[in-house]
């Protein structure tokens, strides 16, 4: 049950991998393209709109911070403690931010000495408050103008959070005019409202810009892609073509190949029945013919002949035996009935009878079934390379191996006599290698040949077996 759940989970996380990969390859990159832009248009809109809103802020705490700091330098005369706690110095800022036109400016104004006290606010009921000096008061008493817009969140804007949501809030050092030292900060809010819809408006403006730049990209990468897209439907398009044109050639060398194996095979046979057929009739003509002169010429002479009527008797007797041997090695009766390696070792037996030579042959008994075209081949290329070898390299035993090599059988016959020089022969004229090359290639065979001077002869023949012995293997 596991093992069936386990291979369900893995085909439904396949299954969508699929799906995408069916989807062409314009589709495929106007969706991850997509998702990549949508993405970096969101990350660039998003950092272009807190830039704005920084600056926005700078530009507006900056601009307020002049007007404040020239405000307070008329007030900052005396005494650190004198202006921070002068009765005076209270009523003048009430005249400034509480009576005056900053009012409609200022919505809050605080001043902050440097052990956290508000030592002065538009709003009376915060006088006397102490908070931990940190953050941007901290930064603030450090000699930094700090401005941005807050939530209210901290302690000292409980009575801000009755009446607004969110301000512009300053924090401007306050330093002594002569000395220029930091006796006090000045912490004054704006109302949002006007900023607020200014920063909107160019956050909108460069949301537009960032989508218009976004999407002029994409279109400009998806032609592109679309192009290729187009050249490689079309290029794979002619290569499918191509690979069908390639399939029915193939198909076709196939048929061709398999109806010259064919032919080959039935030339092969039939060369083998015209050889059998003139042996015979070279056994049963001339053969005859010299044998019954050779009778009469024993009747006729008797046995006190001259020396000429002897060396004449000798050339006929020397001329059947000829005949007989070469009507003996053209045919090969009853070949038909022999297993593959039947055939093997008759070559070899008849090689060792006629060269009066032993051979170290070691044959694969289980090839049984062949064609009579295969039997035909392998008998004549161990007895024409045995003969070779016997006449290259007397006294020498050759060594003779037939073993099935897959679904062919591997004939190698290999001695180490004197050797030679294949270029040599080739160009010499003579037939034997030749023929017995052409004879493996006639069957789509293959053929090697392995010789150089004093280093003796290997020859190696692979030769396909018949269907039935394929399947038997």
């Amino acid at each position: 049950m596991l093992t069936h759940d386990a291979s369900s989970a893995a085909l439904s996380q396949l299954a969508p991998r699929r799906a995408f990969e069916r989807v062409s390859f314009s589709r495929q990159f106007l969706l991850v393209s997509s998702a990549l832009l949508l993405l970096g248009m969101a990350v660039v809109g998003t950092w272009l709109g807190m830039e704005i809103e920084r600056s926005a802020v700078n530009r507006a705490a900056a601009v307020a911070a002049v007007y404040v700091e020239s405000i307070l330098a008329a007030q900052l005369r005396h005494a650190p403690a004198d202006v921070l706690v002068a009765a005076e110095t209270h009523q003048a800022l009430d005249g400034i931010f509480n009576d005056g036109p900053l009012r409609r400016k200022v919505v809050r104004f605080k001043l902050w000495d440097v052990e956290g006290v508000i030592r002065y606010s538009s709003d009376h009921t915060q006088l006397g408050q102490r908070f931990p000096v940190d953050g941007m008061l901290a930064a603030a008493f450090a000699g930094t103008v700090q401005a941005r817009i807050s939530d209210l969140h901290e302690d000292d804007n409980q009575a801000e959070r009755e009446h607004w949501q969110r301000l512009l809030e300053v924090y401007v050092p306050v330093r002594l005019a002569a000395a220029g030292e930091i006796i006090a900060v000045a912490e004054f809010y704006h109302s949002t409202e006007n900023l607020g819809r200014d920063i909107r408006s160019a956050q909108q403006r460069s949301w537009i810009l960032v989508a218009v730049a976004t999407l002029a990209i994409f279109l400009l990468m998806f032609g592109q892609v679309r192009r290729a897209n187009d050249t490689i439907l079309q290029q794979r398009d002619d290569l499918r073509r191509q690979l069908q044109q390639l399939r029915a050639a193939f198909s076709e060398n196939e048929l061709m190949r398999t109806r010259l194996g064919e032919a080959g095979a039935a030339t092969t046979a039939l060369n083998e029945q015209f050889l059998h057929r003139v042996a015979a009739d070279l056994h049963d003509g001339p053969a005859q013919t010299l044998a019954f002169a050779l009778m009469r010429f024993d009747e006729l002479t008797g046995a006190e002949t001259a020396p000429e009527l002897r060396a004449i008797h000798g050339a006929l007797r020397s001329s059947l035996d000829d005949l007989r041997n070469i009507a003996a090695g053209l045919g090969v009766p009853g070949i038909a009935a022999l297993s593959l390696a039947e055939t093997a070792q008759r070559a070899v037996r008849d090689f060792e009878r006629q060269a009066s030579s032993k051979v170290d042959a070691e044959v694969d008994m289980s090839l049984t079934e062949a064609g009579l075209a295969t039997k035909i081949t392998v008998y004549r290329l161990l007895q024409e390379s045995l003969s070779n070898s016997h006449k290259h390299a007397p006294g020498e035993t050759p060594r003779v191996r037939v073993k099935r090599a897959a679904d062919q059988v591997l004939v190698e016959v290999a001695d180490h006599g004197a050797g030679f020089d294949p270029q040599t022969v080739a160009q010499s004229g003579r037939l034997g290698l030749a023929f017995m090359q052409e004879r493996v290639r006639l069957l789509g065979g293959e053929f090697e040949l392995e010789a150089a001077p004093g280093r003796g002869t290997c020859i190696r023949a692979r030769l396909p077996l018949t269907t039935e012995e394929k399947t038997d293997g």
